[in-house]
């Protein structure tokens, strides 16, 4: 295993970089910039991972995976358009980064990373191990993968960013969405919801029967599965944490570890 204690994992929400809802894929440029500016405050080893939102959702939807029933003929006809647009997604972000002086460079899962029954098979790291080695800036993404029992499936940015924190050791995870960290309930249907500072051992379980999947266009499962996948990753002594990336400054104070509305989870 590569040491790199230094090493921050920053995953940015697919609702926070692109209108989710916006029909074809569009970007949020406002939201690019300023989160672009604010890693640039980051000192130490980054990678980036990217939601796919609006640009790998609503193709991935259109083809059936999030039907388990889906033929494969149907899944294979998938990989192109969910591939062109998060190719798209993924270049915007690398140029809004590199304007900003980061070295960023993207490395897309679907060239090397395999699947079965939409569990990682495979995902080879030595390229980000070199390229993070180089002082170089990894930009990676949620993206449609060949899978040697469904033909192809969907692996998900939060899936990536638990993967690589726990291949290469991170020290930080930080999880950017469109609302204050997990709350008791869906605060787009109820403005009462409340925030919930910490989730541990003690709380989890009633924290994870309130929770279910996005009420957006969604093929990743939802904040459940994302909550689970993280409170597994906090077994391994990491500071993981889930903010609101629509609210300027909140980025740039967790990467100084300054204090700021969000929910931490920790083992």
């Amino acid at each position: 295993m590569i040491l790199l204690k230094s090493l921050t994992i920053v995953k940015l929400g697919g609702s926070v970089i692109t209108h989710k809802d916006a029909t074809p894929p569009k970007l949020n440029d406002t939201n690019l910039a300023r989160i672009a500016k604010e890693l640039k405050t980051h000192s130490g080893e980054l990678i980036i991972v990217l939601g796919g939102g609006a640009h790998g959702h609503q193709a991935a939807h259109l083809h059936g995976y999030a039907n388990p029933n889906s033929p494969k003929d149907q899944l294979l006809k998938g990989i192109p358009p969910i591939r062109h647009n998060m190719s798209n997604l993924s270049s915007s972000v690398e140029s809004y980064l590199n304007r900003e002086g980061i070295p960023a460079v993207v490395i897309s899962p679907f060239t090397t990373v395999t699947l079965k029954n939409g569990m990682i098979h495979s995902y080879p790291t030595n390229i980000i191990k070199k390229s993070i080695e180089s002082e170089l800036v990894v930009v990676t993404h949620g993206d449609v993968c060949f899978d040697i029992e469904r033909a192809a499936s969907i692996l998900s940015g939060d899936t990536i960013a638990v993967y690589l924190a726990k291949e290469l050791n991170a020290g930080k995870v930080l999880i950017g969405t469109d609302v204050d960290g997990v709350l008791d309930d869906n605060p787009k249907i109820n403005p009462s919801a409340k925030h919930i500072p910490l989730i541990n051992q003690e709380n989890k379980e009633i924290i994870l029967s309130k929770t279910g999947p996005s009420t957006n266009t969604d093929v990743t499962g939802g904040m459940s599965k994302k909550l689970t996948e993280l409170l597994e990753l906090s077994k391994q002594d990491k500071e993981i944490i889930i903010f609101n990336l629509t609210v300027p400054g909140r980025l740039e104070l967790l990467l100084r570890n300054e204090p700021t509305i969000c929910t931490r989870i920790q083992s």
